[in-house]
């Protein structure tokens, strides 16, 4: 077990990932101004949104237009549908915040003295006349220089994959809201896929990441708190959303934390059951608890604030200060509700708040004073027990086994590895006996 905890020591730099995804604001920030004009990107934008989203349809004449519908009636009181109305003429009418219909070069040249990034929608309406949509919206991102600020998202993968020929290296994201529109064969023109948040599951996104593809969530524009508590679990690549505000909020929470993947059994290394949250982020507590000694499979490790959870299930995790994992869980087990005396080699020891912050001494413990074990945690090679005060490093105490099977028990603390045994004192008959904190054998008993 040395040689394992020691491995993982080593290897750990290679398997922490920073969490966080990409905060996409829908048509801008529509809650709050017209959709898709430049005071709503900007307001998304100052939101905390990595990107904003916005829709084009083609004009009679040939202008790639920025609107999301296919008229322009519902933003602008005009009735003129745009594939058959002329540039100039839609931008006579203008959004309730002043400001014309837009066309994506007009954008383009807006947003030349800005970093801003743009997710695009290209709308193919069955019926529209849309002539080489791709080919000029191509032609436009290569003009501006706008190749690293865009990527594409549509409905139709047909209009995807004549976008992968003309600009190849700009990513490209299929809208589903069907799970049957997902095959091998629009797989290899799209680099990811953006899912309907009522479609997505762990297992999915899982499935889409060992394909090589990224994924995208977007919702029915309804989002509220529960739902992020529950979407930020997820390993997604990113968000399309109107709430860009609340969704910063979550990605800044996120995006702090350090994941590690750890895939082992642990258990409730305690005499007190464990809350259960929905996240670490911002943590919301489950109805259900972790009871002591009850056996879990751990998936990850969130590190966050200081602070440490192990996550058991989706959207279900844990506070790791009393959480072992195997085959540590059991060796800890054997000393939870045993009795100790403090044998430190000055005359006091110190108590600390948590095995994992062991810089936070909060108190100190008088030698030679007896106290009962309420939790174990072995922090590497270490153990750390908790009384009532705090916790307590093992190498400043004494334990007093009192086992019903004796022989079991001293079986079982024969299987811990000499570095991670706590040193025990027992009687036999009107002999006592101690065994080294180092020391590989003891006695028998039996």
């Amino acid at each position: 077990m040395g040689k394992r905890l020691t491995l993982a020591v080593l290897l750990l730099p290679l398997f922490l990932l920073l969490s966080g995804f990409t905060l996409i604001g829908h048509r801008g920030d529509p809650l709050n101004y017209p959709e898709e004009t430049y005071q709503s990107f900007d307001s998304a934008f100052n939101n905390g949104a990595d990107y904003v989203e916005l829709d084009v349809h083609e004009s009679a004449d040939g202008v790639v237009v920025i609107q999301h519908d296919s008229t322009i009636q519902r933003m602008t009181g005009a009735n003129l549908a745009i594939a058959t109305t002329n540039f100039a003429q839609l931008q006579q009418y203008h959004t309730k915040n002043g400001e014309p219909i837009h066309s994506l070069e007009d954008l383009f040249i807006h947003e030349q003295q800005t970093n801003h990034k743009f997710l695009i929608e290209t709308k193919i309406v069955k019926g529209e006349p849309h002539p080489h949509l791709e080919d000029k919206i191509a032609a436009l991102i290569q003009k501006y220089h706008m190749e690293n600020r865009v990527m594409f998202h549509s409905f139709s993968a047909a209009s995807l994959k004549r976008l992968q020929a003309v600009l190849p290296n700009v990513p490209r994201i299929l809208i589903v809201g069907s799970l049957k529109r997902i095959n091998f064969d629009v797989l290899t023109y799209v680099d990811g896929i953006n899912l309907s948040s009522d479609l997505v599951t762990p297992q999915l996104v899982t499935q889409l990441h060992d394909l090589g593809k990224k994924v995208y969530i977007w919702d029915e524009m309804n989002e509220n708190r529960s739902l992020w508590t529950w979407l930020v679990n997820l390993n997604i690549d990113g968000i399309v959303t109107n709430y860009t505000a609340l969704g910063h909020e979550f990605q800044a929470l996120k995006a702090a934390a350090v994941t590690t993947d750890i895939n082992d059994l642990g258990a409730n290394s305690s005499t007190t059951p464990l809350p259960i949250y929905e996240n670490p982020y911002q943590p919301t507590l489950r109805h259900e608890q972790l009871a002591p000694e009850t056996p879990v499979m751990i998936s990850s490790m969130v590190t966050i604030a200081g602070n440490t959870y192990y996550q058991i299930g989706d959207n279900a995790f844990v506070p790791a200060t009393t959480v072992n994992l195997a085959p540590q869980a059991g060796w800890a087990s054997l000393f939870i509700n045993q009795n100790v005396v403090v044998t430190g080699k000055k005359f006091r020891v110190p108590v600390y708040a948590d095995p994992l912050h062991q810089q936070d001494v909060i108190a100190h413990i008088a030698n030679h004073t007896r106290h009962q074990i309420t939790a174990a945690r072995y922090e590497g090679n270490h153990l750390y027990v908790k009384i009532k005060t705090g916790w307590l490093n093992a190498q400043d105490l004494q334990l007093l086994p009192d086992a019903e099977n004796m022989t079991t028990w001293m079986s079982q603390y024969r299987s811990i590895p000499a570095a991670q045994k706590p040193l025990v004192h027992w009687a036999l008959g009107d002999t006592a006996f101690d065994t080294p904190l180092l020391n590989a054998s003891v006695v028998g008993i039996g």
